[in-house]
């Protein structure tokens, strides 16, 4: 008896064994499978990541570069492709809606052919008269037909460029028989840059077509070769380069100009710099035009990389808002307590509309709404507001209480959908790094309903910044540091101009006079275009100036940041 029961337990503790390594077994191939889940989620996540980048690139490439948003609700959208239009393609149940229900349409309002403008009054009138021979004149009975009027059709003609050679003159005076009085001569009038061909108007033009109408010196150089006048490369590039030193005080007075306004904008582009002979290893490097700028003016400084200490020593006097995107190298800024951040709306839509430009791509008759087109919209009734505001014309108090009343509960609106959106979004795909920017920049992105100066959005300085990438892809790049800091004053001169609606050449042309005289800050002051609007053509003579000249009192900033 005793036997049997001892074979029982050994045959069950080999059970029981045989029982734990099933289980283990089992366990491992569990834990197997749950890695291989794993493993094949975070593969899909990847795929779908790449898929999306490679969406997002073949956009980049041959889609359209405008961010303008397409509404899909939008029935005039789908005027012209009948084929794409959702009401061509209704499902069956759709079909078998009751004839006579009424739908509402959009109205559609055809735009106006464009007016010609008259020329300009300023213009030389040439009056060329055409009148009918005498043979008719004469009636079929003999009347003779008379004046009674004209009808005057304008039409623009050119005459090429007028280039002068202006000689100085100097008379020289002695005394005969007295030689040990000397000669005396008349003195030459104050020169741009002493010692050079170059008068003020030539200067002018030269800074003009290059950093206006962004014409390379190289060009210039071929242009002046067709008038037979040889101005090399080399004597412009020295030119300018003297001209950008000499324009640096006036630089910083329009800093100054701009330092008691409540806020500033920055930012920043590349520009390619051939490096000096001091480093022959490396052909070229990325430097940086960083951009500062507010309704009182706009300046542009060169600086050889992109550090955030930068921005910190140029607005190191300033006490305010400070507008730019989420770029880290602004964090500097506001570590003291001085200035305060404010965020871009662009910038933040711009990550919904990246998202939503690879399914237009891919997909034109898209027919349903994703989630980046429901924020699209919710930050577009952010504009529309902005859109009323600057329509009523109101004032800074009435635009800060109109944002207080009617953004605030849209901007909730947002924050509430983001806080859903987050939990339930892989944060590498396009649609969460988006959600993950908006959120990360939540605080600054609202700080613009705070004060009525404020904008929603970094636009302004991003359209300054335009017109020297415009130039860049013409010249290419620098051809030493030097040249780039140059660049960057010359511009700043031609933008500010700009501003204030003041014809570039008179302008450039005024300053570049009275320049080598120029002594004091109060001297360079009056150079600035604030100052020298008095004295300097517009552009348009009629139209109002663009640019508020009231300055904004920063005391209760400083009390309260």
């Amino acid at each position: 008896m005793s036997a049997f029961v001892s074979a029982l337990k050994n045959e069950n503790t080999a059970l029981q064994k045989r029982l734990f390594a099933l289980e283990k077994i089992c366990q491992e191939q569990s834990d197997k499978i749950a890695s291989q889940a794993t493993k094949i989620e975070t593969q899909t996540q990847q795929i779908e990541s790449l898929q999306e980048s490679i969406r997002q690139m073949m956009a980049r490439m041959y889609g359209r570069s405008s961010e303008r948003y397409a509404d899909l609700d939008d029935r005039q959208s789908w005027l012209f492709d009948e084929a794409a239009d959702p009401a061509f393609n209704q499902t069956e149940e759709a079909d078998k809606e009751e004839d006579g229900e009424a739908t509402e349409v959009k109205s559609f309002k055809r735009k106006r052919r464009g007016k010609r403008l008259p020329l300009p009054d300023y213009l030389v009138r040439e009056r060329v008269i055409h009148s009918l021979p005498d043979d008719q004149l004469i009636g079929p009975d003999g009347e003779k037909y008379e004046v009674i009027g004209e009808e005057v059709t304008e039409q623009l003609d050119v005459i090429p460029a007028d280039v002068i050679a202006i000689e100085h003159v100097r008379l020289k005076y002695a005394v005969k028989g007295k030689e040990e009085l000397g000669i005396k001569i008349a003195p030459l009038p104050p020169q741009p840059i002493a010692k050079s061909m170059a008068s003020s108007g030539l200067l002018a033009h030269i800074v003009q077509a290059k950093y206006c109408h962004h014409l390379p010196l190289y060009r210039q150089e071929a242009m002046w070769k067709g008038l037979d006048i040889d101005i090399s490369r080399s004597s412009m590039c020295r030119w300018l380069i003297k001209l950008g030193d000499e324009a640096q005080p006036i630089v910083d007075e329009i800093f100054e100009q701009m330092k008691p306004l409540p806020y500033i904008q920055a930012d920043e582009t590349k520009v390619t710099v051939i490096n000096e002979k001091t480093q022959p290893q490396k052909p070229s490097h990325n430097g940086y035009i960083w951009v500062y700028n507010n309704t009182a003016g706009t300046i542009y400084e060169y600086k050889h990389s992109r550090e955030g200490k930068h921005a910190k020593e140029r607005l190191e006097e300033f006490n305010g808002y400070v507008q730019s995107d989420a770029y880290s190298g602004y964090n500097q800024l506001f570590v003291d307590g001085n200035r305060i951040s404010v965020g871009c709306w662009a910038h933040a839509r711009r990550k919904f509309i990246d998202v939503i430009k690879p399914l237009d791509k891919a997909n034109k008759k898209r027919k349903k709404d994703t989630l980046a087109d429901a924020f699209i919209k919710q930050i577009a009734n952010l504009y529309k507001i902005e859109a009323a505001i600057k329509e009523k014309g109101l004032t800074e108090r009435q635009i800060e209480a109109e944002r207080q009343l009617r953004a605030n509960p849209i901007l909730a609106d947002i924050k509430t959908s983001l806080d859903e959106i987050v939990l339930k979004t892989p944060p590498k795909s396009s649609l969460g790094k988006a959600v993950a920017y908006a959120l990360n920049n939540w605080t600054a992105l609202n700080r613009y309903v705070e004060h009525g100066q404020l904008d929603i959005d970094n636009n302004d300085t991003e359209r300054r910044i335009k017109p020297f990438t415009v130039g860049r892809k013409n010249w290419l790049f620098s051809g030493n540091t030097k040249g780039a800091e140059t660049a960057a004053n010359l511009f700043t001169l031609v933008e500010n101009a700009k501003r204030y609606n003041l014809k570039v050449f008179d302008y450039l042309k005024y300053v570049f006079e009275r320049i080598s005289t120029a002594k004091s800050d109060k001297d360079y002051e009056q150079l600035t275009p604030k100052f020298a609007q008095e004295f300097v053509p517009k552009l348009k003579p009629d139209k109002k100036d663009q640019v508020e000249t009231q300055q904004t009192d920063n005391s209760d900033f400083q009390k309260n940041p």
